[in-house]
């Protein structure tokens, strides 16, 4: 892998991992990372390196740092990602697992399309690598640009689902102690997302927890009354009245 982007901007090659020491290169390699071979018009990567006011001389500055990471990829990764220029705009064009955000995307398909054919345990192996790809939130330490911010909040939906999908199927293998730990802490990071806490209340019952899945329920139903004035879903009550009834 050359790119990286799930965390700092950084450029990997030879062993060496290379943070870009000009702020404006971090950001503009963040910015081409999160959109991949897809085109980044020229005004918005002056938009997203100068969100405030350009200054007169944006064109020529944006050429100059695109000059610096070009040398940068060149050094660190010869032959694998490269900045090209085409009537659309910019674009770093690189192979699916060179940039960490479409390798990780091809994993997490990768792995459901195995999790559907009942292939648990290399499902489980592929949403590992793909979740920990994951080294802080998208270009940590910068401010993302808006022009690139309907990618970033999608790539992190897909983060989140990626977990999710991985706590069901280590689920599915079995693996409930470790678990349980795992989901206590991830229903506190995201307190709002209903299937983390369905898994949770799962992975107790599975463990024969059953008091403690039912506390957890009751949690979560005090939570969405609060937070957003609805009530868990037929699934998730469904979960808990077989809890309750002892059939799960």
């Amino acid at each position: 892998m050359a790119v990286l982007v799930l965390g700092r901007p950084a450029v990997r090659g030879g062993g060496v991992t290379r943070h870009p020491a000009r702020r404006m290169v971090r950001i503009l390699l963040g910015v081409l990372a999160v959109r991949a071979n897809r085109a980044l018009p020229l005004e918005w990567v002056v938009d997203a390196l100068w969100p405030d006011k350009p200054p007169p001389s944006a064109a020529a500055n944006v050429r100059t740092h695109l000059a610096e990471l070009r040398r940068i990829l060149a050094n660190l990764a010869p032959g694998g990602p490269c900045i090209v220029t085409s009537r659309d705009g910019y674009v770093l064009a690189a192979a699916p697992d060179a940039v960490d955000v479409t390798r990780f995307q091809r994993l997490v398909r990768e792995g459901r399309e195995l999790r559907a054919h009942g292939e648990n345990a290399a499902a489980a192996h592929s949403l590992e690598h793909a979740v920990g790809l994951w080294r802080g939130p998208v270009m940590a330490g910068l401010p993302v640009p808006d022009v690139v911010r309907p990618d970033v909040t999608v790539l992190e939906e897909q983060r989140v689902c990626a977990i999710e999908d991985l706590a069901e199927v280590r689920l599915a293998l079995g693996l409930r102690a470790e678990l349980v730990a795992a989901l206590a802490g991830l229903v506190v990071e995201y307190p709002l997302r209903e299937r983390l806490w369905r898994l949770l209340v799962a992975a107790l019952a599975a463990s024969g927890r059953r008091s403690e899945a039912l506390a957890v329920y009751r949690r979560l139903v005090r939570v969405l009354e609060v937070e957003l004035g609805v009530a868990p879903s037929a699934a998730t009550t469904s979960l808990y009245e077989a809890v309750r009834d002892g059939r799960a």
